[in-house]
């Protein structure tokens, strides 16, 4: 056998080295590199834990976490409505005493009692007065519409707040909309319930779009979320234009004292809000009129005011509204069960007052464990 000189023992004794002291540092670095990846991950976290605001309500119970504020800088939380066959979510909003929404629930009866009852999703006409009290700010929640799903409502609970959730249901409201009597708005900055008088027609009315009624050399387009009305106003073109010409033929005689005449125009279109249609009613006169007190106001009648006022005579039996109309449906509301008890409203085990978590006082170096809480870890 052969044996192996001193050299080559030497030889092979400092590789050993060599490599113990490579893997050394290379396990050393790596601990200290883990190390400082976890303090980063765990400053990471309590410092977004900081950032987020969990609801909590008065014994303590965590709601979810602030998804996002509404204009009244309340957090808004994902409600889960497993209820259903196909599982659903919506948006509430918490405020220290209430819960909020955007849409509103409709009653039968005065102070919120009777039959509930809900708009359809993304109806834009019904009830189109927000709290504002502004035309097209009313109730609407499109996040409902975008899951294809049912419509919520925050309404009122069984003592009126905090508020229960109530859903829409395939089937229409059992009361007309004429005999609603009241609705929940919750969204309202009230003091004490936000329930109010409301009276509503079977219809939805609204003033329509006159701006592009006379037709010109430049090209006129309806207002965002309005529609053309021309199949409509073709059904009334004849008996408008006959009577236009007609009292256009009187106005100008009228006229002729001052040296003035009214010009010969093209009756253009009218415009309605998306799923609204143009009344017939009254629909030739007011167009005749909207027209022709357009002309007469480019003329400079300022030194004839009894050729003005024979005018304003001859035009007042026209005039009148031209408006836009839809059908108000409502649908049956029903109040959404929690997952725990189903008897019961979902939002009825809260109880207020409710708050949000506050930043912790130590610094990120530290790191608290806190025990579940009663109940933690439910879905709602």
């Amino acid at each position: 056998m052969k044996r192996m000189s001193p050299n080559s023992r030497q030889r092979g004794f400092v590789i050993t080295l060599e490599l113990v002291l490579i893997i050394t540092i290379l396990v050393l670095g790596s601990l200290v590199g883990l190390v400082a990846i976890r303090d980063a991950l765990v400053k990471h976290y309590v410092m977004k834990q900081n950032q987020e605001a969990i609801v909590v309500d008065a014994a303590g119970t965590v709601l979810g976490k602030a998804v996002d504020f509404d204009e009244h800088d309340a957090p808004r939380i994902f409600l889960m409505d497993q209820s259903k066959v196909s599982p659903s979510r919506t948006l509430i909003a918490i405020r220290d005493d209430r819960f909020t929404s955007r849409e509103a629930i409709y009653y039968s009866g005065a102070n919120c009692t009777g039959t509930p009852c809900i708009k359809t999703i993304s109806d834009e006409t019904t009830d189109s007065i927000g709290v504002d009290g502004q035309f097209g700010s009313g109730n609407v929640s499109y996040f409902n519409a975008l899951q294809g799903m049912a419509n919520y409502a925050v309404g009122a609970g069984e003592n009126g707040l905090p508020g229960a959730l109530f859903s829409e249901s395939p089937q229409a409201c059992p009361v007309p909309p004429s005999k609603i009597g009241s609705r929940w708005v919750s969204q309202k900055i009230v003091v004490g319930d936000p329930c109010e008088t409301v009276n509503l027609e079977d219809k939805s009315t609204v003033p329509a779009f006159t701006g592009c009624l006379i037709n010109t050399l430049e090209p006129c387009e309806c207002p965002g979320s309005y529609s053309e009305q021309g199949d409509v106003l073709a059904n009334y073109l004849p008996a408008i234009d006959t009577l236009l010409s007609s009292t256009a033929s009187s106005v100008n005689a009228l006229l002729l004292p001052s040296g003035q005449q009214i010009p010969a125009v093209e009756i253009g279109t009218l415009c309605c809000p998306e799923a609204m249609k143009l009344e017939g009613d009254n629909l030739v006169n007011a167009t005749v009129y909207i027209v022709l007190q357009r002309l007469i106001d480019s003329l400079d009648l300022g030194s004839f005011p009894l050729i003005q006022q024979a005018v304003n005579e001859l035009l007042a039996p026209f005039q009148g509204d031209i408006n836009c109309s839809a059908s108000i449906q409502l649908k049956a509301a029903l109040a959404v069960p929690g997952p725990v008890s189903p008897d019961k409203n979902i939002l009825e085990g809260f109880s207020p007052p409710f708050w949000v978590s506050l930043p912790g006082r130590g610094d990120a170096e530290s790191w608290t464990s806190v025990p579940p809480a009663p109940g933690e870890g439910t879905v709602f």
